[in-house]
Parts: C-alpha cells; sequence; structure tokens
C-alpha cells in the first residue's frame, strides 16, 4: 500500500489518533467505519518503558470510562509500584464498584513493562502482543498471547481448528475481562522474555487482529522498520478490511544494545543475575575454591608436622 493511500485513509471520518512522537515506538487508533465512537484507548511512557492498549466493552459511553480507567491505573503503577497487575486488578474492582457499571461495562487490556532487557507481558481478553523478529526469509510474527474467548476454549478443546475459530460467529465473545461481571477477583495472565536484537513487539486490540490475518501484520512489519510508518499500515489494513471495529495498534522496538556491554550483554546485568538466582559472582566462587583448598592443605601440613614431632 502507498504511502498516498495511508494519507488517504488518514482522511476518512474519524482520523487516526496518534500517540505523542516517540523515539523507539509509535502508536495509532481509529475508531473504524462501522462504530459511532472510538471506546479503545492507548498510552504509553517510554521514558518509564511501559505501553498499554485497552478496548472497551459495553457501548454508548461506558466502553470509554472501562478503557480510560484502565489506562489511568496503568499511570499510577507507572508513576509508583510498577505493578502492573495489580494495576488491572485495581481497575477490576473499581468498574465492580462504577455506580454507572452494568454488567457488560468492562475493558480488555494488554500491558507491555520493561525491566532492563527483558519484558513482560500482561494481559485480560483478546487484546494481543506479537513479537516480531527479523530473518532472512523476512522475518517472523508469533503470538505471545492467548486469547481469553470462547472460540480459544474450543480450539484449546480440539472442537475447532485455528482456521475455523477466525471466522467463527463467536469469535468476539471474551470469557474474561477487566469489570464486565460481578466477579470480585480478576484473573491476570503473564509472559516474560528477553529481548533479542532487531525485535518489534506489537500490542493491539481485536480491531487489527480479528480482521488482518497475521501473515499480512508480519509482512507489513517485516517491510516497514519505521514504526510510524508500520502503525498507520495496519491501521490502514484493518480500515481495507471494512474497520467494522474500533482499530488501535502499538509497535515497540527493541532497546539498543548498551555501549558498555560487559556491565549489561543485552541482558540483565551479571551480578544482578547471579545475585537474584542466590549464586556468588563468578570471580569471587574460583577465589572460595583456591581458599577452600589452601587451606585444607594447610591442615594437612601441620597434622602431619604435630605427627612427626
Amino acid at each position: 500500500m502507498s504511502e498516498a493511500n495511508v494519507r488517504e485513509r488518514s482522511r476518512h471520518s474519524g482520523t487516526i489518533q496518534r500517540a505523542s512522537p516517540p523515539s523507539r515506538s509509535a502508536g495509532a487508533t481509529h475508531p473504524g467505519y462501522k462504530r459511532e465512537q472510538n471506546e479503545d484507548a492507548l498510552w504509553s511512557d517510554e521514558d518509564r518503558g511501559v505501553w498499554v492498549v485497552a478496548d472497551g466493552l459495553g457501548g454508548h459511553h461506558a466502553g470509554e470510562i472501562a478503557s480510560m480507567t484502565v489506562i489511568e491505573e496503568v499511570q499510577r503503577s507507572a508513576a509508583t509500584d510498577r505493578h502492573y497487575e495489580r494495576a488491572l486488578q485495581r481497575a477490576h474492582a473499581l468498574l465492580l464498584g462504577e455506580e454507572q457499571n452494568t454488567a457488560n461495562m468492562g475493558s480488555t487490556a494488554v500491558v507491555l513493562a520493561e525491566d532492563g532487557a527483558y519484558f513482560h507481558i500482561y494481559w485480560v481478553g483478546d487484546s494481543r502482543a506479537y513479537v516480531f523478529t527479523p530473518g532472512d526469509k523476512g522475518g517472523e510474527l508469533k503470538q505471545l498471547t492467548i486469547d481469553h474467548s470462547y472460540v480459544q476454549m474450543l480450539v484449546d478443546s480440539g472442537a475447532i481448528s485455528a482456521e475455523e475459530a477466525a471466522n467463527h460467529p463467536n469469535r468476539h465473545v471474551i470469557t474474561r475481562c477487566i469489570g464486565g461481571s460481578t466477579n470480585p477477583q480478576l484473573e491476570v495472565d503473564r509472559v516474560s522474555a528477553l529481548w533479542q536484537p532487531g525485535q518489534r513487539l506489537l500490542l493491539c486490540s481485536d480491531g487489527l487482529s480479528a480482521e488482518v490475518p497475521a501473515e499480512e501484520i508480519g509482512r507489513i512489519l517485516a517491510e516497514n522498520p519505521d514504526n510510524r510508518r508500520a502503525v498507520d499500515l495496519l491501521v490502514a489494513a484493518a480500515l481495507d478490511a471494512g474497520g467494522k471495529d474500533n482499530i488501535t495498534v502499538q509497535v515497540v522496538e527493541a532497546p539498543q544494545r548498551p555501549a558498555n556491554t560487559r556491565d549489561w550483554p543485552f541482558g540483565r546485568s551479571a551480578g544482578k543475575e547471579e545475585r537474584s538466582n542466590g549464586f556468588l559472582p563468578g570471580n569471587t566462587v574460583a577465589v572460595a575454591f583456591i581458599v577452600v583448598i589452601l587451606s585444607a592443605l594447610i591442615a594437612t601440613l601441620i597434622a602431619w608436622l604435630f605427627h612427626a614431632l
């Protein structure tokens, strides 16, 4: 798709709303062609290493309230404790206590949070996270999250195939969300991994993932290393597919390898990792071993001299 086509899409009613100017990420949201308003929301803070996409449920202003409640609680955690699982659970409790709440008011969410060269994905519902790893044949797109949805339950049970799930009439029915029920407990799923050089993470609402095949998403990411252009083309692809839902996309690239790789070999620093596992740093282990051997030899020599005398 040409840049002219991308610009043409942005001139349609419901112009793309973009996140603030970034350095290594880009995001945008669009209401689509079929919905009167946009109940999706997104937010990012590159300095703190956190990105979030929320897809509100319930119609009218209910979905907007739900998705913004999620965003606000993630913002609060980013500025304080960085416990994003708790942030989603707080949003759940707030929505359950909301006076305007009904049983169908809620939100899905997917949060990306960095910890050094590691990243953590937290999610509820069918908003997704993908990782794109470049390669000789264009690269590989891998879904990191597992939908909390009715059709995913059917796939997991073997009742239908993944291909059948893509076109199932109930593919938008979710089994878990923030708010939207009377259950005071919310289970938040999490996956963690180490960033690899050149990787990019994609966070999106089902306005993208339910309308654009994974192969097309991967192709767009492979052919467009510029994050802003990739985001705009992904939104345009969802609009080309009909724009039947709100569309929200964030693309985040891996952090640059630090100049001092001895302190951080593109991963958690060696000292931190060893301490977290209860091991002494390597040099300390070697010195301790030598001291033990020398002590044993000295003790043996003293004992031999004692008996000789």
